[in-house]
């Protein structure tokens, strides 16, 4: 019996390992966190106000591109680093500018450097921040990148995805997170890869 006992154990000690591997959730937790990239030659101190512009969503909640965008805000503005243009404002800009083009917000909207440096002007940021939602279901994957507003040239980017249940939920017996607590975590993940 006290050999059965150690077994078992030795046996829930190693499942519970495991399960601590993925509770973070996502591809990127597995891997040792979200996918980044930052540019070597980035300087971010000349960086005092950004712009987040409309979030392009792939996912299948049409909402789910503002809902993101308010979560970046509000992290990006707790952080303190930069000024955050207010998103009505940004969203009335991005509108004028490419209205020329069929934008509507929601749809993926691809910005040349002409038309972010437009938008820099307008809004008198140096950086602009967009993002997208690949996934918005039962796991959340957001992209996000900074881009000079002056010369289009990509300062930083991430990618990160978070699942609404992990194998160390399942085994005991959690209930999976929802939407709010999955992109919340998902925004903190990205941003804490550059700030």
């Amino acid at each position: 019996m006290k050999k059965f006992r150690c077994s078992f154990a030795a046996l829930l000690c190693i499942t519970l390992v495991a399960g601590c591997g993925s509770i973070g959730g996502g591809i990127g937790s597995r891997l040792g966190g979200p996918m980044r990239y930052i540019n070597p030659e980035a300087d971010f101190s000349y960086i005092r106000r950004v712009a987040i512009l409309p979030f392009n969503n792939l996912g299948g909640d049409r909402n789910a591109g503002e809902r993101v965008r308010g979560f970046v805000t509000i992290d990006l503005l707790s952080r303190g680093v930069f000024d955050v243009v207010e998103r009505g404002e940004v969203s009335k800009v991005v509108r004028s500018v490419l209205r020329g083009g069929g934008y509507s917000p929601g749809a993926v909207a691809e910005a040349d450097n002409k038309t972010l440096k437009l938008i820099g002007e307008k809004l008198n940021v140096q950086a602009v921040i967009l993002g997208s939602v690949d996934e918005y279901g039962a796991m959340v994957e957001l992209s996000m990148r900074m881009v000079d507003a002056s010369s289009a040239v990509v300062l930083w980017e991430a990618k990160s995805t978070v699942r609404s249940t992990s194998f160390f939920r399942k085994i005991i017996g959690i209930d999976p997170l929802h939407r709010s607590p999955m992109t919340r975590k998902a925004v903190r993940q990205v941003l804490d890869t550059l700030l």
